[in-house]
């Protein structure tokens, strides 16, 4: 059959990552019919997720001050980015890119076009960008901020493309004023050692995240610069993020606002350990770690302390899920 449109070339694009989440979907019908199971969440993820009472029946305690009467204290979240294209649709790149490195879009899913970098879509195959998903799920969380009355002055995002693209897009659902950039900081990057087997694309510059329409502060000086051959050691990657965030929180005390930072999975976990050392009262200083829990700590998950003195606390908005979804393929209705 002769294909009509450019996407009907890539119909094996996602294949893989949707037979995946076919196989989860049909384990949760299953238990529908035999368990008359009402929950796909005790199907796919396991433990029930209690969210009106803020916890995944996790051990540790939680510190409820949304009902604080000092409204005075400051806000600090930290934010994993959204739903990501190479963790969505597998190999990608190569359905995406011609030889001439011009992109077409292949599924509604992707993004609708993708900003010129060096590298071209080698750069894009290691360095991925968010789906369009990905940046409703940024949207919706900085519309949650917006509606719970808490305005964010002071944005720093991991130099991943995917957590700076989160960033902008989580400005524009908090609807907030076009002089509130993001300040893209590498020190907020992951740990190099996942990557550095297949090797590290280079960092989309400021610039060239500004000409790809990204409002990234192109006046920010980074607290931490890293390269992508080195290797490092996890206390290093400890070091670095302590750094960004302890120098982030202490340069704006003086001008005051809230403060988010965009980055990974264990950002929040960082940023938990991180802004306790700087309590007065800390007398035994807790250990960095990369934790039990950081699979359970999906895209966007929003983690938030108020200071002083620094302590994890409710996030004042709620989470959201969503459900995998695999890419169809119309020509099974020819078998009808």
């Amino acid at each position: 059959m002769a294909s009509n449109y450019p996407h009907e070339d890539a119909d094996k694009l996602a294949y893989e990552k949707s037979e995946e989440t076919y196989k989860e979907w049909d384990k949760y019908w299953k238990a529908v019919q035999l368990d008359k199971t009402e929950s796909i969440m005790t199907v796919t993820q396991g433990t029930p997720i209690d969210w009106e009472a803020g916890t995944a029946r996790g051990t540790g305690d939680v510190h409820n001050k949304s009902a604080d009467s000092d409204k005075d204290r400051r806000w600090v979240f930290a934010m994993r980015h959204g739903e990501r294209v190479d963790h969505t649709y597998g190999n990608w790149v190569p359905h995406c890119f011609d030889d001439n490195n011009t992109y077409t879009r292949k599924d509604l899913n992707l993004p609708l076009r993708l900003g010129e970098r060096v590298g071209g879509k080698d750069s894009y195959a290691k360095d991925t960008p968010l789906t369009r998903v990905g940046q409703l799920q940024a949207r919706l969380v900085g519309e949650g901020l917006r509606l719970a009355g808490i305005p964010i002055k002071h944005v720093y995002a991991s130099c991943a493309l995917r957590c700076v693209e989160t960033a902008h897009y989580f400005l524009e659902g908090l609807q907030a004023d076009n002089t509130v950039k993001v300040k893209v900081d590498p020190g907020l990057f992951e740990y190099k050692m996942w990557h550095l087997i297949k090797g590290m694309a280079p960092f989309m510059t400021p610039l060239e995240l500004h000409k790809a329409g990204y409002n990234v502060d192109l006046s920010y000086k980074p607290y931490v610069e890293i390269d992508t051959v080195s290797p490092e050691s996890l206390e290093d990657f400890y070091k670095r993020n302590e750094k960004t965030m302890h120098a982030a929180v202490d340069d704006t005390e003086s001008e005051g606002g809230n403060i988010i930072f965009v980055g990974h999975a264990a950002t929040l976990d960082l940023m938990a350990v991180a802004l306790q050392r700087l309590r007065e009262d800390n007398t035994d200083q807790k250990p960095y770690q990369i934790s039990k829990h950081l699979l359970r700590v999906p895209y966007c998950a929003l983690g938030a302390m108020k200071g002083k003195p620094w302590e994890i606390v409710a996030p004042p908005c709620p989470p959201s899920i969503n459900s995998s979804s695999g890419r169809f393929d119309w020509k099974i209705l020819l078998d009808l």
